[in-house]
């Protein structure tokens, strides 16, 4: 009996040990992958578009690499570089292009757009114009402390990666007359994503860089609508909006929660000023959100959790949470249950074999 004990033991401590490091390994998986897409698209754009204007950036497009970098290549060696992945007039073209995209979304009111989520379909596909990728832009919420790569398409292979552009919403160039509209998941593959929007508050800064610029927004809005709801990421004029948007309530998923943010003039500042600023400022009260009756309501700040048990029969954007939940953790309770299998195997048939031999020991002293 004592045996079995112990064996059940092992048993159970190497399942719950592959079950407690599996979704690690699977979110740092899944950040080292987001990460490397930041890393590529950065390095595709020419020196100082990340933290300075369009007036910057068309230096560096012109040529201009007097002074050198930091590791010792100098700044026409990078130039050169970038050219070889997107030259100068691929840049300028792209630029035009989505600049004409954005003014048809707006003299057409975006007559097209119907369930954000149905959406998932991109406009545009940036390796035409030298990308590797079909990442437009980085996504940095200091309050969040989030860094999301920004795909073009909100279809669920990209906002498997990060965030998702919107298809019918505007392009983010940093233009009046114009709402970019942002979907992610709350939390995938370990990756929190959207997981902690509700931390947001009025005034927080959204960044997004972009080829061209490095633009800031400020919170200015929090709204729970209903998936049809679809006139609150319409084009607003003469505003320059950016508009996040998630599954809500967590686990339920029944509702969209917005964010809305609008176009700021001030500089970008550091990734360490920006945390500081967030930390300086936060409130612990809960948010106060208008929801799609126009009535407010309180939603509760702090950090969320995941659950497998939680909103198992609700289900939104397509998916529940339990099938998420599976998803995501699914291959390491498959490896968990084979380790179990192996191990049991193993130690029964350890098992056997002392058991044969004693009883060979037993057949032998009584002959």
């Amino acid at each position: 009996m004592r045996r079995v004990v112990q064996i059940l033991a092992a048993v159970v401590f190497l399942a719950g040990l592959v079950l407690f490091l599996g979704p690690q390994v699977n979110g740092w998986l899944g950040q080292r992958n987001s990460d490397s897409a930041i890393d590529i698209f950065e390095a595709e754009l020419p020196t100082g578009v990340a933290s300075s204007g369009e007036g910057d950036s068309g230096k560096a497009a012109d040529g201009d690499t007097s002074e050198g970098s930091e590791d010792g290549e100098s700044d026409a060696d990078s130039a050169d570089q970038y050219f070889e992945e997107v030259s100068a007039e691929s840049l300028a073209a792209l630029r035009s292009e989505l600049e004409a995209y954005n003014r048809q979304l707006y003299e057409s009111g975006q007559s097209g757009l119907r369930d954000p989520f149905d959406y998932e379909n991109s406009s545009f596909d940036l390796t035409r114009f030298g990308f590797s990728q079909n990442v437009i832009g980085v996504l940095w919420i200091p309050r969040m402390q989030e860094k999301l790569p920004i795909y073009l398409g909100a279809n669920s292979e990209n906002m498997a990666k990060g965030a998702g552009l919107m298809g019918q919403t505007s392009m983010p160039l940093g233009e009046r007359n114009s709402n970019v509209a942002i979907a992610a998941h709350r939390g995938w593959k370990g990756i929190p994503m959207f997981r902690n929007i509700q931390s947001l508050q009025i005034g927080d800064k959204i960044q997004i860089t972009t080829p061209w610029d490095t633009l800031i927004y400020r919170v200015c809005d929090l709204k729970i609508i209903s998936p049809e709801d679809t006139e609150e990421v319409l084009i607003q004029e003469g505003r320059d909006l950016v508009t996040l948007l998630t599954c809500h309530p967590y686990t339920q998923n029944y509702q969209r929660y917005l964010v809305v943010a609008e176009r700021s003039d001030e500089e970008p500042q550091s990734e360490e000023e920006d945390l500081a600023e967030a930390g300086i400022t936060y409130d612990e009260s809960p948010r106060e959100v208008e929801d799609e009756n126009g009535e407010t309501v309180l939603v509760d700040p702090s950090d969320i959790n995941p659950s497998i048990l939680e909103g198992a029969e609700a289900s939104g954007a397509g998916y529940s949470n339990l099938q998420i939940w599976l998803e995501t953790y699914g291959i390491w309770i498959a490896f968990a249950v084979m380790v179990i299998v192996v191990v049991a195997a193993v130690l029964f048939t350890g098992r056997r074999k002392i058991t044969g031999r004693r009883k060979n020991k037993r057949r032998r002293k009584r002959r």
